[in-house]
C-alpha cells in the first residue's frame, strides 16, 4: 500500500462529487458574512422556477459559479445569493392538473382551499431544483436562500406596488393583451412561443352597401374574426379603391354595415390591398381603430368561446368549430372567393400550449416613460455595463419605444395585488395591509382585487429584495449597504427587457442606485443541427445523466469551452469526451508527481504555491515559471473581460501541452538521474509548487477533481477548502520573455525534427542527424533538451550534407538527415509533386497580387498575408528544390 494509492487508478467522478458536495455544505464553506477587511463581491442567481427541472439553461450558472469562486480566491467576501421563482402560471397549471387528475375542480373548491393544495405541492415538489442546482457544485450562500413568496420578499414586492400607486405610476385601462385561454390570464411576451405552423388564407367577399355588384375582397388567417369587423382599410394612394372611401360593406353573415376607411398602415402592393380591421382581436387593427376612432367590439369569452356579439347560432362555440362553420356558410353564400394553403407562424401560450387570442381586457399597468429615462441613463453613463455590447442597441431600441406594462395577471397563485375597493363608494385604496374602513366614506366593508401580479412584478426587485428590503433589521439594513449593489447578474438575452431592464427600472426608481454594474448575457444553446434547445423538439439534452456519464467537471469545462461572448453555443453530448479526456490528463499528471514523489522521499504536503517567491535561475525550472505567470496574466484578463472560453482553453493549453506534453519530459531525465539528487527533488518541488498553482487557477471551473486532488494531496487541510486558496497573482518580475522565447524555438524545431521522422517512419530510438543553419544562441542553454527530445544530434550555422530532408521553422532552415534510412527514388517522386503544388501556390498568389483591383480594395492584413504568403512558399520552393539537387 502506496502514501498516494487513492492515484492509482483513473478519476472516477462517481466516487468524488457526491461526498465532496456533503462536505462543502457540512463545512458551510459558501456562506458569507460582511467583512469591514475585505471588498464584497455580490451575485444574485436569476431564480429558476420553482417548477423547474435541471437544463442547459441552469448549466450557464456554471458561470456565476466561476465568477464568485474566482473573486472569493482573490480575496473578496464573496457572496452569490440563490433562491426560486414562484413562476404564477406555470405552478397554477401544475396544480390545477394535479386536482383534475384527483376529480377535484379548481373553481369548485375556490381560492382559498386552492391556495392550501399550492402550499402543499410547492412544499413538496419545490426544493427540487435546488437539490439538482447543488450538484452543479454550485458555491452559492444557501443561508440565504430566496423564494419570491417568502413573506419578507412578499413584502417588498407590496410595498413597491403601493409607493408606485401612491405616486401616480398605477392605473387600470381597458386594452388589448395576449391571453391564454386554457390559464384564463394574460401572459408575457416572454410566454408565447412563435410556431409556423401550416394555415389557409382565406379569401371573403365584403359586398359594398350601395352597389351590390361590387365587392372588396379580404384575405385573413382568421375568418372568425370577422364578427368583430368595425372597417374595412385601404391605401390612402391606392387608386384602385378611391372612389369607395366613406362608403360602407356589409360584414358577411352578420350583416352589419361597416365603413371604408383610408390609412397608411395597408401596403397596397400586399395581396390585394384590402384588409379587414378587427380591433378588439389584433394589435395592429386596435392602433388603426383608435386613429379612427372605430370603437371595440370583443366576440370572445374569456375561454375563447363566442360570445353573444356574434349570430345566435354561433354563440358558445369553440373559435376553431366557429371557424369551420363559418367558411361552409360563406361558400354556401358566395362570398368565399378561394382559400389558399398558407404557412403562418403563431404564438403558443407556453403553459397552455395553444394559439394565443389578442383579447379586449380591463388590466392594471405601470407607467413606463420616466422609469425609461432612468434606466437609459444607467447604460448612457456608464453605470451599467451590456456584455456583449451589441445587446445596447437593442436595449435603446425597446427603451425608448416602450408601452406602458400590464401588471395584472387572472391567477390566484401569485402576489395578490394590494388594491381594495369600497363597497358602498367603490373609492379604491392601495395600502400594504388591508384596510379597516374606507378612507373616503368610513365604510368598514372592502372587496381586496381578485388579480396577481405579473411574475417579473416581483422579481424585478430581486437583487435588493433579497435582503428584506421592505421591513429590515439593522442586521439586513448592515448586509443591504454592504452586499448591494451587486457586482454583475448573468442571464439569457431572452429576458433583457422582462428581467434585467425592469430590474435597472426598480434599483433606480426604489433605491436611487443601479442594481449591478454589468450584466453579462449567455449565448443561446442550440443543437448540433442549430435548433434552439426546446422540449418541444425533443432535443434537450438529459443534464443529469451526461454528469452521470462524463461529470460535473467534465460537462462543466465542455460547456465553458465553447462560450464566446455573443455567438450561439452549438451541442452535443460527444462535446463531453473533451472534458472528460481532460479531467484524466490532469488526474495522471498527479499520479506522475506522486510516484516520483516516492522514489525521491518528498512530502507533497509540505509544498504549496505560496512559497514560490522567486523565478529559478535554471533553464527548465525558470521556462515553466515564466510560461506559468504568463498564462497566469492571460486568465487574470479573460475573467476581467468574462471571456470564459479563452479562460478554459488558455489553462487547457498550458496544463496539456506545456507542462504535460513539454515540462514532464523534460523532467523524466532529471528525475532518473542517480548522480544528482538534489537538482531532481528542487525540480519536482517546484513542479509540485506550480500544480499546486495549476490547482488553484482551475478549481473554479472544475471543483470536484480540484478538490479532491488537492486534499489528497494535503491530508491536513481537511476542514478548509481549496477554494479559499489565494490565488496566483499576476506578477510580471516572474516572467523571462527570452526564456519563453528560447523554449519556443526548441519546441519548433523538435516538433519539426518528429513531423520528419513520422513522414519517413523512422524508429523513434533511432538517432537522427540534424543541420541547422541558425545560430545555436537562437535556442539558449537548451541544445542538449532539444536533442534529447528530438532524439537527434544538431550541427549549427552549417549546409547540409547528403541527402536530407528540409523544414522552415519560423524562418529557418533545418535539414535531417536521411542517408541509409531512406528509399532516394520514393523520396525525389514525392519532392516533384510538392515542387508542382508550391509551385501552382504561387502563381495563384502572384496572380492576386498582379490584380490591381485586389491591391485597392483588400483590407491591410489581408495583403499583408498574402505578401507573407509568397514569400514563405517561395523560400519552400527554394528549399525543395534544393533538396532535389542533393538526389
Amino acid at each position: 500500500m502506496t502514501k498516494f494509492e487513492a492515484f492509482t487508478k483513473a478519476f472516477d467522478p462517481s466516487q468524488v462529487e457526491e461526498k465532496l458536495r456533503n462536505y462543502w455544505n457540512k463545512n458551510h464553506f459558501y456562506k458569507s458574512t460582511r467583512n469591514p477587511n475585505k471588498k464584497p463581491y455580490t451575485i444574485v442567481m436569476p431564480p429558476p422556477n420553482v417548477t423547474g427541472d435541471l437544463t442547459m439553461g441552469h448549466m450557464m450558472f456554471t458561470l456565476q459559479d466561476i465568477l464568485i469562486r474566482w473573486h472569493r480566491a482573490k480575496g473578496f467576501e464573496a457572496c452569490w445569493i440563490p433562491g426560486t421563482d414562484h413562476a404564477s402560471i406555470a405552478t397554477e397549471a401544475k396544480v390545477t392538473n394535479m386536482l383534475k387528475e384527483k376529480g377535484i375542480s379548481k373553481k369548485e373548491i375556490g381560492r382559498e382551499k386552492f391556495l392550501e393544495h399550492a402550499w402543499e405541492w410547492k412544499e413538496k415538489y419545490g426544493g427540487r431544483i435546488e437539490g439538482y442546482l447543488k450538484t452543479l457544485g454550485i458555491s452559492c450562500d444557501w443561508s440565504r436562500n430566496t423564494f419570491t413568496m417568502d413573506e419578507k420578499y412578499s413584502s417588498a414586492v407590496i410595498k413597491g406596488i403601493v409607493k408606485l400607486y401612491k405616486n401616480g405610476l398605477i392605473y387600470k385601462s381597458h386594452r388589448l393583451v395576449n391571453w391564454c385561454p386554457v390559464s384564463q390570464s394574460v401572459i408575457s411576451d416572454e410566454e408565447v412561443l412563435p410556431e409556423e405552423r401550416n394555415g389557409s388564407l382565406w379569401h371573403i367577399r365584403y359586398v359594398v352597401e350601395d352597389n351590390p355588384k361590387e365587392s372588396l375582397i379580404v384575405a385573413t388567417t382568421r375568418p372568425e374574426t370577422l364578427f368583430g369587423d368595425l372597417a374595412i382599410a385601404v391605401h390612402p394612394s391606392d387608386d384602385r379603391y378611391a372612389h369607395l372611401i366613406g362608403k360602407n360593406v356589409i360584414v358577411p353573415i352578420c350583416n352589419r354595415k361597416i365603413p371604408i376607411i383610408a390609412d397608411h398602415y395597408v401596403e397596397k402592393d400586399f395581396g390585394t390591398g384590402v384588409l379587414k380591421i378587427t380591433p378588439a382581436h389584433d394589435m395592429n387593427d386596435f392602433e388603426v381603430g383608435k386613429r379612427h376612432n372605430l370603437g371595440l367590439l370583443n366576440i370572445l369569452h374569456p375561454d375563447a368561446r363566442l360570445n353573444d356579439n356574434v349570430p345566435e347560432s354561433y354563440r358558445g362555440l369553440d373559435r376553431y368549430v366557429a371557424r369551420k362553420k363559418l367558411v361552409i356558410e360563406l361558400e354556401q353564400v358566395g362570398l368565399l372567393d378561394k382559400i389558399v394553403p398558407h404557412k403562418l407562424v403563431i404564438g403558443i401560450s407556453e403553459r397552455g400550449n395553444v394559439p394565443i387570442e389578442y383579447y379586449l381586457s380591463e388590466q392594471w399597468y405601470i407607467k413606463m416613460d420616466k422609469m425609461a429615462e432612468m434606466t437609459l441613463d444607467a447604460t448612457r453613463s456608464g453605470r451599467l455595463k451590456l456584455i456583449p455590447a451589441h445587446q445596447e442597441k437593442t436595449w435603446e431600441h425597446w427603451l425608448t419605444n416602450i408601452q406602458d406594462w400590464c401588471i395584472s395577471r387572472q391567477l390566484w397563485w401569485g402576489h395578490r395585488l394590494p388594491i381594495y375597493t369600497c363597497d358602498s363608494c367603490s373609492h379604491v385604496h392601495c395600502e400594504e395591509r388591508a384596510p379597516l374602513k374606507c378612507h373616503k366614506c368610513g365604510h368598514g366593508k372592502l372587496t381586496q382585487d381578485e388579480d396577481v401580479l405579473d411574475t417579473w412584478a416581483s422579481s424585478w426587485l430581486w437583487p435588493f429584495g433579497v435582503h428584506n428590503w421592505a421591513n429590515p433589521s439593522e442586521e439586513e439594513k448592515l448586509d443591504l449597504e454592504y452586499y448591494y449593489p451587486t457586482d454583475v447578474i448573468v442571464t439569457g438575452a431572452d429576458i433583457i427587457f422582462f428581467w434585467i431592464a425592469r430590474m435597472v427600472m426598480a434599483g433606480e426608481y426604489f433605491t436611487q442606485e443601479t442594481p449591478f454594474k454589468h450584466c453579462y448575457f449567455t449565448p443561446i444553446v442550440r443543437d448540433a443541427k442549430g435548433r434552439k434547445m426546446s422540449k418541444s423538439l425533443g432535443n434537450s439534452p438529459d443534464v443529469t445523466g451526461i454528469m452521470t456519464k462524463y461529470g460535473t467537471d467534465a460537462m462543466r469545462f465542455s460547456l465553458v469551452n465553447q462560450i464566446v461572448t455573443g455567438q450561439d453555443i452549438f451541442w452535443s453530448d460527444d462535446c463531453c469526451e473533451l472534458g472528460k479526456t481532460f479531467a484524466n490528463k490532469i488526474w495522471n499528471a498527479t499520479r506522475f508527481l506522486t510516484m516520483n514523489a516516492e522514489k525521491l522521499d518528498i512530502n507533497p504536503a509540505n509544498i504549496s504555491f505560496d512559497n514560490l517567491k522567486i523565478r529559478p535561475n535554471d533553464e527548465i525550472m525558470g521556462w515553466i515559471t515564466s510560461e506559468f505567470f504568463d498564462v497566469v496574466r492571460k486568465v487574470h484578463d479573460n475573467i476581467a473581460r468574462y471571456e470564459f472560453s479563452q479562460y478554459s482553453s488558455s489553462m487547457y493549453e498550458f496544463i496539456w501541452m506545456t507542462y504535460c506534453d513539454w515540462f514532464v519530459e523534460l523532467l523524466k531525465p532529471r528525475l532518473s538521474d542517480e548522480n544528482n539528487k538534489k537538482l531532481a527533488g528542487e525540480t519536482l518541488t517546484l513542479a509540485f509548487q506550480i500544480f499546486d498553482g495549476i490547482l488553484r487557477i482551475m478549481h473554479p471551473i472544475m471543483p470536484f477533481i480540484t478538490e479532491e486532488i488537492w486534499q489528497q494531496l494535503n491530508p491536513n487541510n481537511n476542514g478548509t477548502t481549496l477554494g479559499f486558496a489565494k490565488l496566483p497573482e499576476v506578477l510580471p518580475h516572474m516572467i523571462d520573455e527570452n526564456s519563453i522565447q528560447h523554449m519556443r524555438e526548441v519546441q519548433a524545431v523538435v516538433v519539426a525534427v518528429r513531423a520528419i521522422r513520422g513522414k519517413f517512419n523512422i524508429h523513434p530510438a533511432t538517432e537522427l542527424t540534424v543541420y541547422l543553419k541558425d545560430s545555436q544562441s537562437r535556442f539558449g542553454n537548451l541544445t542538449p533538451q532539444m536533442e534529447a527530445l528530438a532524439k537527434a544530434k544538431f550541427y549549427f550555422a552549417t549546409e547540409q550534407k547528403g541527402f536530407c530532408a528540409p523544414s522552415l521553422v519560423n524562418n529557418s532552415e533545418i535539414f535531417v538527415s536521411l542517408e541509409g534510412l531512406v528509399d532516394r527514388q520514393a523520396e525525389r517522386d514525392r519532392l516533384l509533386k510538392k515542387i508542382e503544388k508550391v509551385t501552382g501556390t504561387i502563381s495563384g498568389v502572384e496572380k492576386r497580387l498582379s490584380n490591381t483591383e485586389f491591391v485597392k480594395g483588400a483590407p491591410m492584413h489581408i495583403l499583408e498575408g498574402a505578401k507573407k504568403q509568397l514569400a514563405d512558399n517561395q523560400k519552400e520552393l527554394e528549399m525543395l528544390q534544393d533538396s532535389l539537387k542533393l538526389l
